[in-house]
């Protein structure tokens, strides 16, 4: 814009690779030269920058606060690093779309600004010839937040460069300010070679919730992770939305012997089933049929797909297929030689046909179905959904993404996860209630957990030489054990899982079994409760060398309001077992019913399984909201996301 300056002239180009101005003396400066020095610096300055940062990376603050809901946000006041400089930018609010993928950043808009926009700029120098006459302009780069999306945008003019990136409302990672990017290369790149670069390092749990209106819904831990040897920090959790649609294989005409012709319970050989497109039933029906105008006519019957004649009877004759008639089209065909009803005359005809039926009690694995002829086929035609696994991976950039998987009609197999994706859980898609979500991320392993392996193995170890030496002294002694039995009750391994077993076993001891149930504190009891005492003082510092008011002039925002829950953390522990012993323990050594002095006592952890539930216990939670101001509206109230907001407030 500045070249639109009149009288302005600058003639820096980099592809002639001017290193610097060399003056001479006796020759006039030129104001364009001075502008030449100007732009090589800037040009120069920016080169070394840009190799330390990249346009949008946040030096101070600047961070922002989207509303997944109504897609406010708030930005901050800070500084960021934009085209060579860092640069501030001022706080403001914007409102996004928050069915898109959506850039947030900063605009940059340059305006030329003389002595006719700033009088100031004229030449404050008094007692000369220039005095207030116009001098250079100036170039100023305004800030500004705003958004960019795909074909749209918030209608801003100037240069946008983008900061944070939002999807569907919520903001993805940002890598924690100052970033050297060749610093994050090199850290990258060992860690690929090191370690591979895809690990958790911690958190990044993924949890099923129940479906919202026919989408799957996910919920996933914070944590942080590597990625492609990048660092990926997801500072809270975040409900994961999956509009997971099965693939449809069309199953034509499946057969099933009919068992009665009342109702019967059809079951599919493939389920889930989501649509039945037709039944076809053999059903049998007695017509009467009139005789044609003339002997050896064809009778039209009144259904069409006959599949036989079973019986023809008119008064106390019966006529015999193959004789009498034949079934010819559809028709009853009378040109045989045998006997014949008279023209004109009414009889009954007894056949079966073939006829599509309205199944009843659909479901996802059956039907229910009348009228089909004992030994004959029901043929159902239906779309069923195809087994599937699909992978939720996280990317480099800190986003979410399903890859999904190849549907099979049996065992379908996991998807190969696209390179720079980190893969955390494996969702089994069975299209019903039998649907399992696996958390089969690569996690790093602690180093206390590294030194516990090898205790266990050296345990092993040791255990395996005393087995052999067991087993070879009972080799060679094996009559001396014979048909003996001793329990010491040391622990519930000599007991017989195959029946109930209401005894419990503590230190060395077969009791009764004790069960108990965790209680919370009673309505009275909102704080922790101590001992009463009197206070005593231990430490007095009596002098003191100033005081001062640290915010003179009261500068603060409004106290945000609080929000109570109750419980504030649920904390739950499923114990599935066979034996009664280790509650019994915990209540008669922990509850004091019990004591005994033990010596020389070893615990040994013989193997330890961990893995996330796939679902948590539904709970009632109550909230307590406190501090508004008077006058103050509630608009919304949010849980994770689900609008919990009361009926008056």
């Amino acid at each position: 814009m500045a070249e639109n300056l009149l009288h302005h002239y600058d003639r820096h180009d980099p592809a002639r690779n001017y290193e610097k101005h060399l003056f001479r003396a006796g020759y006039v400066l030129q104001s364009a030269e001075l502008n030449e020095i100007q732009s090589a610096s800037l040009q120069r300055l920016k080169g070394v920058a840009d190799a330390l940062f990249k346009d949008g990376d946040i030096i101070r603050d600047a961070q922002v606060n989207v509303n997944q809901a109504t897609g406010a946000v708030k930005c901050g006041a800070g500084a960021v690093y934009l085209r060579g400089a860092v640069r501030g930018v001022a706080s403001s609010q914007v409102t996004i779309p928050v069915d898109k993928t959506v850039s947030i950043g900063i605009y940059l808009l340059e305006r030329v600004v003389t002595e006719l926009q700033d009088p100031a700029l004229r030449d404050p120098a008094s007692e000369v010839r220039n005095y207030q006459e116009p001098g250079a302009g100036r170039l100023e780069v305004a800030t500004s937040w705003g958004w960019q999306a795909a074909g749209q945008a918030d209608g801003q003019v100037g240069e946008f460069y983008p900061v944070y990136t939002a999807d569907m409302g919520v903001l993805r990672s940002k890598s924690t300010p100052p970033q050297l990017d060749s610093l994050s290369q090199a850290i990258a790149r060992y860690d690929r070679d090191s370690t591979g670069g895809d690990y958790v390092v911690n958190g990044l749990r993924i949890t099923m919730l129940p479906d919202v209106n026919g989408v799957q819904q996910y919920s996933a831990d914070a944590g942080t992770a590597r990625v492609n040897g990048f660092p990926v920090d997801i500072p809270a959790a975040r409900r994961l939305p999956y509009s997971a649609a099965p693939d449809i294989r069309f199953i034509d005409s499946e057969p099933w012997m009919s068992t009665t012709t009342g109702a019967q319970r059809i079951t599919f050989d493939r389920t889930p089933v989501q649509n039945i497109t037709q039944v076809r039933i053999t059903a049998e029906k007695t017509a009467e049929i009139v005789h044609g105008s003339f002997l050896g006519s064809q009778d039209p019957l009144p259904n069409s797909s006959i599949v036989e004649i079973v019986e023809v009877k008119q008064g106390g004759t019966t006529y015999v297929q193959g004789v009498d008639y034949k079934l010819t089209g559809q028709k009853i065909d009378w040109s045989l030689d045998g006997a014949e009803p008279s023209i004109g005359s009414t009889y009954t005809a007894k056949y079966r046909y073939i006829t599509s039926v309205t199944p009843g009690a659909v479901d996802e694995t059956g039907y229910t179905v009348t009228g089909a002829v004992v030994g004959t086929l029901v043929q159902t035609s239906y779309n069923v959904k195809l087994p599937r696994v699909d992978r939720l991976c996280l990317t480099q950039e800190g986003t979410f993404e399903w890859v999904r998987g190849t549907s099979t009609d049996f065992d379908p197999v996991p998807p190969p996860v696209p390179n720079q994706f980190l893969p955390l859980a494996m969702v089994r898609q069975a299209w019903t209630a039998e649907r399992t979500l696996q958390n089969d991320g690569l996690r790093v392993v602690p180093m206390k957990d590294l030194e516990e392996i090898n205790e266990r193995l050296n345990n092993i170890t040791d255990m395996i030489a005393q087995q052999r030496l067991a087993s070879d002294a009972n080799a060679r002694n094996a009559a001396a054990k014979k048909g003996m039995f001793v329990d010491p009750f040391l622990n519930d391994n000599q007991r017989d899982a195959g029946i109930v077993q209401s005894a419990a076993i503590v230190r060395g001891e077969l009791v009764l079994p004790i069960s108990a149930a965790f209680l919370r504190p009673g309505a009275d009891i909102t704080a922790p409760q101590v001992l009463n005492g009197t206070p005593a003082t231990v430490l007095q510092q009596g002098a003191m060398t100033g005081a001062m008011q640290i915010n003179p002039y009261q500068a603060y925002d409004p106290i945000p309001a609080t929000v109570k829950l109750d419980p504030p953390a649920d904390r739950f522990t499923i114990t599935n077992t066979t034996w009664t012993s280790a509650a019994t323990e915990v209540m008669t050594v922990g509850g004091g019913l019990q004591t005994r002095v033990s010596v020389d006592t070893e615990m040994q952890v013989m193997s330890s399984t961990t893995r996330a539930v796939e679902f948590l216990r539904p709970i009632d939670v109550t909230f307590q909201v406190d501090g508004l101001a008077p006058g103050e509206v509630l608009n919304a109230l949010t849980f994770d996301g689900i609008a919990v907001t009361p009926v008056s407030v």
